[in-house]
């Protein structure tokens, strides 16, 4: 039997200790608690934090890249609900009450063999694609900086890294971005396949907006590395 250990969400959420299922030849079958997820959803549901969320993802600490999610669900010895896999390997999982009163599974499949699978905790957003009104970028970028307040406690959010600004992933990083307001157009270079706008862009365009090509992945808080 593997063992998966706890991952670190953004330097603030430690998880208790996972295990991995015994293989199979052809992928590898994960079974999780769900109370380890619903305990942090209930944090992030106890409060108004608009479309900031908590987003799962499961790491591969030898190479610190994800590991493929295939597909997931969670069940009882009653019920199976789905859950949701994205293309970047996001775990969605439904918040459900009952399901944590009975003691649910998540079963994730994997694309490809790992020996060990951290699982780690982002702060992310929501956001439409296209075009988006700046003021709405701030909003969320507030937003996400109350969850992680949250996340933090009263003590730790004074230990927080700083809020730079806003990373947006897409599905498929390509074409152009700009911020624009009126007559000024400011091109946006692609970072790692990213786009990172810092707070001084947010203000300067804050009347305007974002305009790009591609399909909106999540916003997710871009913290300043001291």
């Amino acid at each position: 039997m593997t063992k998966m250990s706890a991952g670190l969400a953004a330097t603030l959420l430690l998880l208790p200790t996972l295990t991995l299922a015994q293989p199979s030849l052809a992928s590898q079958q994960l079974e999780l608690q769900y109370a380890t997820f619903y305990s942090q959803m209930k944090t992030a549901a106890k409060g108004d934090f608009g479309q900031a969320r908590l987003g799962f993802y499961l790491t591969d600490p030898q190479n610190g890249q994800r590991c493929t999610l295939l597909s997931a669900r969670v069940s009882t010895p009653e019920r199976e609900v789905p859950a949701e896999v994205t293309v970047d390997s996001e775990l969605r999982l439904p918040y459900d009450d009952d399901l944590n009163l009975d003691k649910a599974s998540v079963w994730v499949e994997l694309g490809e063999p790992h020996e060990r699978c951290d699982l780690s905790v982002q702060v992310m957003a929501d956001a439409s694609s296209g075009k988006m009104a700046v003021h709405e970028l701030q909003q969320r970028a507030q937003e996400m900086q109350s969850l992680l307040d949250k996340l933090a406690g009263m003590i730790g959010k004074h230990f927080l890294p700083a809020m730079e600004g806003v990373r947006i992933s897409l599905v498929s990083p390509s074409g152009t971005a700009y911020l624009v307001d009126g007559d000024r157009k400011q091109a946006l270079p692609w970072q790692d396949g990213q786009l990172l706008l810092g707070n001084e862009q947010l203000t300067e365009f804050g009347a305007g907006s974002l305009q790009l090509e591609g399909e909106i992945l999540h916003l997710t808080p871009w913290l300043h590395k001291g």
